[in-house]
């Protein structure tokens, strides 16, 4: 990683290469980095540990990858390649003002160090639980921050994308050694793996919710808002989280702008869904499987299931297999943390840096030398930042429960009021910026609620989020609309899509 970063530091000579690396890139490249950010090392514990509490369910949440595919590729992807902005936040101020721009932006910034500090938590957790307490947990975390941050800070979007890259085939090796050894271990091999499965009710696809009788109806409704996991809440909490990252989460729309035409860019988001969908199977298999080997072999008391994989990877594997795991465990976290740093930065730069301190807009092709060299400056001394807040906060992430809760809780409820934000802005005619704030502010004070105070399923927080926004902002523009002479009206998604691609 360091090498990588190093060698692209010498190409990093303009703010156009460091943040969208001269839309230069091709679709194989950036499909693969796309999946690689996508998917952290989280993953790696979180999907074995989930699979093994709430069952087989839980890789049924690939299928909103066919769900997604026509918004993202028809509605998304060719709307933003008309915009030509440097970040989607750019085009809500031109859409409604500057303080709509503004929160969206501080929205996505807190999200995304919520993700890092879990990305850069996961590592340390499983090395700590690999070698039995041996590498303390904190002092490792610090050492991937400090590394990933140094890294990221040098090579801009094309170094994060190549490293990202080389990542996604390790994060793969580790995959294919855990999963071999994992059905070598059990006895009966598959057989043995699927019939205790089958016998713990695992490969159940429909829960039971409760005793919906002694309650009623409303009874019924509340017990299936509370039930931790549901195919159909997993369903719609997956479709809303992906088509929300893939409209408002410059992560992943920076990535993508990187593509040097359209069509490439709709083969790179195939081929970032083939790899997730794969990627999260061989996971739950993991997790069948470490259920079935732990049927014949005891477990110490009151061991916490998001360590489950590394204690395994201690009792079972075999030398250099470990290393290999933890390297994949590392890659993939690393992968989402250069990505989540570069697009923070970028955000900073474009979004409150240029906009709120500077007073201007960011306009692509148009720096002078001496201002190209302050705007490099800039985002690199905003991305030492965030990665230090995100080491920061990393250190103190394991106190929010277990992973799935804190991946829907901390990082993934504020997808919700982004995406309802980026509903109104392309769809509703007569919203102005009053609705879009207003409707973003009610959203985020929903999901919060939801996560922390409510006592719904850790699923629900972004969905909820997501409806009280649209339903805020679509009232206030039906009661308060925008005039018809509002420049803004022309930044609807039908308006854009009619100019020439």
């Amino acid at each position: 990683m360091g090498g990588m970063g190093l060698y692209f530091s010498r190409r990093q000579t303009s703010l156009d290469r460091y943040l969208l690396a001269e839309k230069n890139m091709g679709w194989l490249p950036v499909g693969l980095s796309l999946m690689a950010a996508l998917n952290s090392g989280m993953d790696y514990l979180m999907q074995p540990s989930s699979t093994i509490r709430y069952g087989i369910v839980l890789t049924l949440g690939v299928l909103s990858w066919l769900a997604l595919y026509p918004w993202v590729a028809k509605v998304v992807f060719p709307f933003y390649r008309r915009l030509d902005f440097y970040t989607v936040y750019e085009y809500l101020e031109a859409r409604f003002d500057v303080r709509v721009r503004t929160l969206a932006a501080l929205i996505f910034i807190v999200w995304r160090l919520g993700w890092t500090a879990t990305a850069m938590f996961v590592p340390s957790l499983a090395i700590n639980a690999v070698t039995a307490g041996q590498v303390p947990m904190n002092e490792t975390t610090i050492v991937i921050g400090g590394v990933v941050t140094i890294t990221t800070m040098m090579g801009g979007i094309q170094g994060v994308i190549w490293t990202d890259v080389v990542q996604f085939f390790v994060m793969f090796c580790g995959l294919a050694a855990t999963v071999w050894i994992c059905w070598a271990s059990v006895p009966g091999g598959f057989s043995e793996i699927w019939q205790s499965a089958l016998n713990a009710g695992l490969l159940n696809l429909s829960p039971p919710l409760g005793d919906q009788a002694a309650t009623g109806a409303s009874g019924g409704l509340v017990t299936f808002f509370t039930q931790p996991v549901t195919l159909l809440t997993l369903l719609i909490a997956l479709v809303i989280g992906r088509a929300a990252q893939y409209t408002s989460d410059q992560v992943m729309v920076q990535r993508l702008q990187t593509t040097r035409s359209l069509k490439e860019t709709q083969r790179a988001f195939a081929i970032n869904a083939a790899g997730d969908a794969l990627w999260m199977i061989g996971l739950s298999f993991v997790g069948l499987a470490l259920f079935a080997y732990f049927q014949r072999h005891e477990l110490p008391a009151e061991y916490e299931t998001d360590k489950l994989l590394p204690y395994f990877m201690s009792l079972a594997f075999p030398a250099g297999a470990v290393g290999l795991v933890i390297a994949a465990i590392a890659a993939a976290s690393m992968s989402s943390l250069n990505s989540a740093l570069n697009s923070c930065s970028s955000v900073a730069v474009v979004d409150l840096y240029n906009r709120l301190w500077l007073h201007r807009q960011l306009q692509r092709g148009q720096h002078t030398p001496e201002d190209e060299k302050r705007q490099l400056r800039a985002s690199k001394w905003f991305t030492v930042f965030f990665g230090t807040i995100g080491t920061i906060a990393a250190v103190n992430v394991s106190r929010l429960g277990s992973l799935l809760e804190i991946a829907n809780k901390l990082v993934n409820a504020f997808t919700g009021p982004l995406f309802g934000i980026y509903l109104l802005a392309m769809f509703a005619r007569n919203a102005r910026s009053e609705a879009a704030l207003a409707g973003g502010v009610a959203g985020a004070a929903m999901s919060y609620y939801v996560a922390y105070h409510s006592g719904l399923s850790f699923l629900w927080p972004s969905t909820f989020g997501l409806v009280a926004t649209l339903a805020v902002g679509w009232l206030i523009a039906l009661l308060w609309p925008a005039p018809a002479s509002a420049p803004g009206r022309a930044l609807t998604w039908a308006a854009v899509m009619q100019r020439k691609a």
